[in-house]
């Protein structure tokens, strides 16, 4: 007999939320049974999701005892809001990066799924694809020597500055460090805690700095994260810029090289997994040879986790203590670059919409 599948739910079928719908017709695991919007007559719905059931208000897809887990794709200030509502009905939780707006957001859906003794992760998909893992037994193994600085970007250019969009609003919690920063810094403290035996390290000093725009949101941002062994990260991000999204970690034996890490070498329906291995002039490419969807790796690692009784991903995926740490550097990064959200200064935060 074939093992039960998970079933999944979405919250918010967006653009991400379609590259999830993917990765889950690769996943060994999952299955995609129940789409939750706000407006279940949108025409896109039908040909985005045939043969999935639509429900109306994310309420009722927290409730429906045919789910097993939701995968929440809402802009960033949902995310706290929901998470916790899922873990209040029982419900096991990915969450798309950033896991929360703050780090307070972060804790209060740990506190609410440590209640609940349901499992929540953050959706940073390219910490699951088999690529990551095999970058952090080169590192440990000494393919670099000691590893002395990592340097980092994700930015991209919009065709236009529009103050309503998910990306510039402010009321969305826009701007480049929490929607693409969170990569950067992400695989930055992954690589500082493997130089250290450690499934990720935490910095001991952050600098940064951004260009604003009329929403007060950042455009381009950069940020210098220190680390007690030494290590120095250089991240980058924006979404007014074209950066050239090349991780590089140098050590005192060469250097190694992945474009776009978050997309391991590909796309999302292709992400093959490569990593470029620079000594005395000589490059060196190990092929990592995955062939899933880079989106399947998330889902079928929340079903292992569930099935297994845990609550959280094992390393190198998100634990709560690397997410948690994740969103102090980007808050840390976001007061040095004078980003404040307008319910941040009124002292309005929406988490404060779960409270009852």
């Amino acid at each position: 007999m074939s093992e039960p599948r998970f079933r999944w739910g979405i919250i918010g079928p967006g653009n991400i939320a379609k590259a999830f719908r993917d990765g889950l017709r690769d996943s060994r695991h999952g299955v995609l049974a129940a789409v939750a919007t706000r407006n279940p007559g949108r025409e896109s719905l039908a040909a985005d999701y045939p043969a999935v059931r639509v429900v109306e208000g994310y309420e009722a897809l927290l409730v429906d005892p045919e789910i097993d887990a939701v995968y929440i794709a809402l802009p960033h200030t949902g995310h706290a809001r929901w998470a916790i509502e899922a873990a209040r009905a029982g419900k096991h939780a990915l969450v798309e990066k950033p896991l929360g707006v703050t780090a307070r957001e972060a804790d209060a859906i740990f506190a609410a799924h440590r209640a609940a003794s349901t499992f929540v992760g953050e959706a940073f998909m390219y910490r699951l694809h088999p690529q990551v893992a095999t970058l952090v037994e080169l590192l440990v193994a000494g393919a670099i020597g000691e590893v002395r600085m990592i340097q980092s970007s994700f930015g991209f250019q919009m065709p236009s500055f529009i103050p309503e969009h998910r990306l510039f609003a402010a009321q969305l919690a826009g701007g480049g460090i929490l929607d693409a920063g969170c990569y950067p810094v992400s695989m930055a403290r992954l690589i500082a805690g493997a130089a250290v035996g450690k499934p990720f390290d935490d910095p001991v000093h952050v600098v940064g700095d951004a260009q604003l725009n009329a929403e007060g949101t950042d455009s381009w941002s950069a940020a210098v994260l220190t680390f007690a062994s030494g290590v120095i990260a250089q991240v980058a991000c924006g979404t007014m810029i074209r950066l050239d999204n090349v991780l590089r970690i140098h050590g005192s034996a060469g250097r190694i090289e992945l474009p776009d890490f978050w997309f391991a070498g590909g796309n999302r329906d292709n992400s093959p997994g490569q990593i470029d291995i620079v000594r005395n002039g000589e490059r060196e490419t190990v092929r990592v040879g995955a062939s899933a969807h880079l989106y399947s790796y998330e889902s079928d690692a929340v079903a292992e986790a569930v099935t297994a009784g845990r609550v959280e991903f094992a390393s190198p995926g998100m634990s709560w203590a690397d997410s948690l740490g994740n969103a102090r550097v980007l808050d840390a990064w976001r007061a040095q670059a004078g980003v404040v959200y307008p319910f941040e200064r009124a002292d309005s935060h929406p988490l404060e919409t779960t409270a009852r």
